[in-house]
């Protein structure tokens, strides 16, 4: 996206509020107007005493001081708050629209991008969008108007020469100086943001990881990682600061030089007697120097915008990413069966790469339990990423209750499948709300009804605050059992027809176990249920199993039978049994 494409589009995203940044630049036009007065008046009420000394030229003096002092105050207060009011309500709209382009796109469209990148975006990204609204369009803006309205004042009501004089310097400060120090600090930008988000993704990941990392001892490497990384960010630091610092000391030179201009251009003047010098020298050089504040906000501009620019086209790069499947349906079938059909399913993740799956045939009738086995890489959860509709299917076609799944509305899809899994994730929240995910606007007793079904309801009643209990970042309060028995309950109060049950049981201990599958026996009572696993003791049950194999089905059966045939499931199932001997054997015995 090209640079003024940006500059568009965040203008476009400003029309709702167009009316209230129109206040907001002229208001910061007569309040700068005002300051511009208030000094100039306060130069010329010299000579004015000077002609007229006494007690009522003090009054009328200090009235008039007064009075546009309180001008400027207003129109300073209505700028900021309508200038911030449009900024704060823009930054709200990004973040929002943000989080609704993202949802489509996950889990493909993020499934390469790292945490702490993408909170670097959606927060400090997003905040450094907002000066573009808060204080470039009306500094921009006013920076042109104001300029223009004082050298039409000079002259017209003081004299020509003293137009001519200021005239340069208001022009080299609105259009040389800012493209000079935008040039000087154009990488920086860039370079910043860039390491900025790298060194935030690398904190996310310290912060997540730091008991690995102290148990490891790899304290050391991390914390000079850490600095490498500091030192890139820096050198962008350092390049924007070098082009900010050049722009101010200029600013002030340019000034004072105007300043000086002003005095030369009226010696002559004064000198023919044209002007006087009492009256109308200090004026004029109270005009010219405070005329300046209106340019002096492009010392910002000019870094806010560029920050600005880099900043949007972070957030835009993700948030017009396509989603790996359109969502195009008005309405979905009503009244479709819990049947699940694979019709010849071929997938891979990235054209012309290996197929994942390829070929795969699989029906499942409504309440029937089907185990899908085999090793890892074989393409196992990828079937339930199908249902899903996380992808498409390079070949064939997903069908529940004989309808293709691209028929259904993506959340009416989802709200038939509840998902437990390896790795659930449990929010930093309450129990309560946890578990209430399932269905947002289930009751309180609904919620402990799900919690006693999936055996949590001792645990909880435990608990001093029950419900209310925080589970802490990625569940870290609760055991790993807890955490599953939570994703269950929040699987049995979503009530969807069908259950895909995805390595549930991987990395618990036995004990856990045996809880976890009484809860997840409860869970699956009346519903279609597809069983991931590696695991093979946990799908002997299974009315029919499939065993994949480099993306195909290799057997399929029952338990029984399939160890009958004596093929891979029963390889595999001899291998797992003879780990399990094994780690029986060279366990300790106690003391």
């Amino acid at each position: 996206m090209s640079h003024w494409q940006i500059v568009i589009r965040l203008l476009r995203f400003m029309k709702p509020l167009n009316g209230i940044m129109v206040v907001s630049t002229v208001a910061r036009a007569i309040k700068l107007l005002m300051r511009i007065t208030l000094i100039a008046y306060a130069a010329g009420s010299v000579a004015l005493y000077v002609a007229a000394p006494g007690a009522d030229t003090l009054w009328h003096i200090g009235w008039m001081l007064a009075l546009c002092a309180l001008v400027l105050g207003f129109f300073s207060y209505v700028e900021t708050y309508t200038g911030h009011y449009v900024a704060f309500r823009l930054l709200a709209m990004l973040r929002n629209e943000f989080y609704d382009r993202m949802e489509p796109l996950a889990p493909a469209g993020t499934a390469e991008l790292r945490t702490g990148d993408a909170v670097s975006r959606v927060i400090n990204d997003c905040e450094r969008v907002e000066p573009f609204y808060a204080h470039t369009i009306a500094p921009a803006i006013c920076a042109l108007v104001v300029p223009a309205i004082v050298l039409w004042y000079l002259a017209r009501y003081q004299h020509p020469a003293f137009a001519w004089a200021l005239a340069p310097f208001l022009g080299f400060m609105i259009f040389v100086l800012p493209l000079v120090t935008a040039a000087l600090g154009a990488q920086g930008g860039e370079q910043w943001r860039a390491r900025q988000g790298q060194v935030n993704a690398f904190l996310t990941d310290s912060l997540q990881g730091i008991r690995d990392t102290v148990a490891f001892g790899f304290g050391e490497r991390r914390r000079q990682q850490a600095w490498a990384l500091g030192e890139d960010l820096k050198r962008g630091q350092d390049q924007l600061s070098r082009a900010d610092a050049f722009q101010r000391g200029l600013s002030e030179f340019v000034v004072v030089a105007a300043a000086v201009a002003m005095v030369w251009a009226s010696w002559p003047l004064v000198q023919a007697g044209i002007i006087d010098p009492l009256r109308t020298v200090p004026v004029v050089i109270a005009i010219a120097i405070t005329s300046f504040y209106a340019t002096a906000g492009l010392n910002n501009v000019v870094n806010d915008y560029k920050v600005a620019i880099v900043s949007a086209r972070r957030l835009w790069e993700m948030m017009d990413q396509r989603p790996a499947v359109d969502d195009l349906v008005a309405a979905s079938p009503r009244g479709a069966e819990a049947a699940i059909s694979l019709r010849d399913i071929s997938f891979a993740y990235a054209p012309g790469a290996r197929p994942v799956l390829d070929g795969i045939s699989v029906d499942i009738q409504p309440g029937q339990h089907v185990a899908i086995v085999g090793s890892s890489g074989a393409g196992k959860s990828t079937i339930a990423n199908l249902l899903l509709r996380f992808w498409d299917p390079s070949r064939g076609e997903v069908a529940i209750g004989g309808v293709d799944v691209r028929q259904y509305r993506l959340e009416d899809l989802r709200n038939m499948i509840a998902v437990v899994s390896q790795r659930n994730y449990i929010f930093n929240t309450t129990i309560g709300d946890n578990i209430r995910m399932g269905r947002p606007g289930a009751s309180q007793a609904e919620v402990e009804e799900a919690a006693r079904r999936a055996h949590l309801a001792e645990w909880i009643a435990g608990l001093p605050a029950g419900y209310d209990t925080p589970v802490g970042e990625m569940g870290s309060k609760v055991s790993g059992g807890q955490r599953q028995r939570i994703a269950i309950a929040r699987a049995l109060l979503k009530d969807a027809p069908i259950l895909i049950l995805d390595e549930a049981t991987s990395n618990l201990d036995v004990e856990t176990e045996r809880e976890v599958n009484a809860a997840i026996g409860e869970l699956a009572r009346g519903r279609t249920v597809l069983t991931i696993a590696h695991r093979l003791s946990t799908v002997r049950t299974a009315s029919e199993i499939l065993v994949l194999e480099a993306g195909r089905i290799a057997e399929r059966g029952t338990h029984d039978k399939l160890l009958r045939q004596g093929g891979v499931y029963a390889r595999l199932f001899e291998l797992q049994q003879d780990e399990v001997d094994a780690r029986l054997q060279e366990a300790p015995t106690p003391a």
